[in-house]
Order: C-alpha cells, then structure tokens, then sequence
C-alpha cells in the first residue's frame, strides 16, 4: 500500500503544472527594493505647464497592487488610467496638490501591497501618468506609460529609453533580507537611538549628496508597518525620528523590529528593541 502511495505520489508531481520547481517558484516571495526615476516633458494641453500625476505599481495580469505617488490634490479624477486601475486608492503614496511645472521623479517600492505584505515574485509593471486637461466625464486621458520588470532573486538595472513625454528613465531593484541586520553603509554614519526604546526612536545619517531616501519600518514577519520618510534630501546630516506609531496612527506593540533605510538604490537594514 505504501508503495502504490508513493508512486501515485510520484507521478502527481510529474504531471504538466504539478512540478515541485513550478510550485515553488510560484510561491517564492523575494524581499527587496525597487527605484523608478523619470522626468516627464510638457504636450502643451490647456493648463500647460501645470499638471497632476500618478505613478503606481501593476502585477502581470493587470491588477492594481500599490500606488506610490499621486500629485493631484482634488483634481486626481483627471488621470483617467490611474482612476480606471486603482479605483482612486492613494494608501501609503506620496501625495501633494496640482505640480506648477514638469520634473524629475523618483519613487521606491519595497515589493508590498495595500496591507504591507511581500508580493509574489514575477513580473511586475511601473505605470506613470500625467495630464495637462480636464481629462475625467469622457474627456481625452493624458500621455502615460509602463515598463516592467521581473523582480525575483536576480538585481535589475535598466537604462529605459526616452519616450515623447517620458525622459531620463531608470529602474533599479535589489533583492534583499528585511529580516538581517546589515552592517554596511557605514560611510553614511547610521546611528539610530536610543536603542532600546519605548517613545521615540531617532535615525541620523549623512548625505554626500542630494540622494534620494526611504525610510521604513517592519515588523518581525517582515510587513511593513510604517513609512517615516519618501523623497530626496539634501547634502548633511539627517535626522528622522519615529513616535512608534503605524500607518493607522496606532501605538505598536513592544518587541523586535527593523527599520530599513534606501539611500542612493541600496539597503540598509537595522533591528531595533521597543520595550514597555
């Protein structure tokens, strides 16, 4: 009986689908960092030079995962794509009013969805959007565009070609542990404390040079509980403090966490104690 078992067993996995490889691959969840940069150019619509936008993260079928940044204030119904795939969700995005001019923007992800959970590993597309019109109620959608990427245990790095509206694109992802106390970056002087602490925790660290910066926290089983920094920041020393609440404004309780710091598209990771 056992050996009837074993062989049914055997050829379940041998099977088109049901390969030991295939599943697993289809349940590994890489942690890791993505960085999209991009600048976007003016198509001289009605309110030119002025203009919202939107910049979010698809999976390879197509579903809405995350956004990370919307600059639209009251007027996000205006980009049409964005509303269409997020059905207007700007959880845990950067977000501020109607942008006066065109620029340059950088955004992370840290390969999470809405609930601060680690995404499967696979495809996954960057979107951004803009428009210069009253684009919502049927009216002609502004200029957007996507690039994928394969996020998994391999980095990526791409040099994204220029686009009519869309120039000096990049996208970098770094696969990494959340769970691990790296000890690297030290020449930026990361110091945080008191550590343990029970009210406020400070993270100081110094730039070289105007970087691009996130600063987030986790939990043990690696969810992301809270955002404390997203942008660029000057040359000089820095200075984030976190009041031990989460994104719910709510008082974590004590134990071990990480708090993850992305500077210049790489992380570093560092364990600190709540207590009380």
């Amino acid at each position: 009986m056992k050996k009837l078992l074993s062989a049914f067993i055997t050829l379940l996995f041998l099977l088109p689908g049901a390969s030991v490889d295939a599943q697993t691959q289809h349940l590994t969840a890489t942690d890791g960092s993505m960085t999209f940069t991009v600048q976007t150019v003016t198509n001289n619509a009605t309110y030119s030079p002025r203009n919202v936008l939107a910049i979010w993260i698809k999976d390879s079928q197509g579903n809405f995962v995350i956004s990370r940044k919307v600059m639209a204030a009251g007027r996000k119904q205006h980009l049409v794509k964005w509303n269409a795939s997020s059905g207007n969700n700007s959880v845990n995005a950067i977000t501020g009013a109607t942008l006066p001019n065109h620029q340059t923007h950088t955004i992370s992800w840290d390969c999470r969805n809405l609930t601060g959970n680690l995404v499967e590993d696979g495809v996954y597309q960057v979107w951004v959007e803009f428009t210069e019109r009253n684009s919502a109620g049927g009216g002609a959608a502004g200029p957007s565009f996507s690039v994928s990427f394969t996020k998994g245990i391999d980095p990526v790095s791409l040099n994204i070609p220029d686009e009519s509206y869309f120039k000096n694109m990049t996208l970098s992802y770094s696969p990494q542990g959340v769970g691990v106390d790296y000890q690297s970056g030290a020449e930026f002087g990361i110091n945080l404390f008191p550590n343990p602490f029970s009210s406020e925790l400070n993270i100081r660290f110094m730039l070289t040079d105007h970087s691009y910066v996130n600063a987030s926290v986790y939990s043990s089983d690696g969810k992301r509980i809270a955002e404390l920094y997203d942008g660029m920041a000057n040359r000089g020393e820095q200075n984030i403090t976190w009041d031990r609440q989460s994104f719910r404004k709510e008082k974590v309780p004590a134990g071990v966490y990480t708090v993850r710091l992305l500077i210049n598209n790489k992380i570093h990771s560092r364990k600190v104690v709540i207590t009380g």
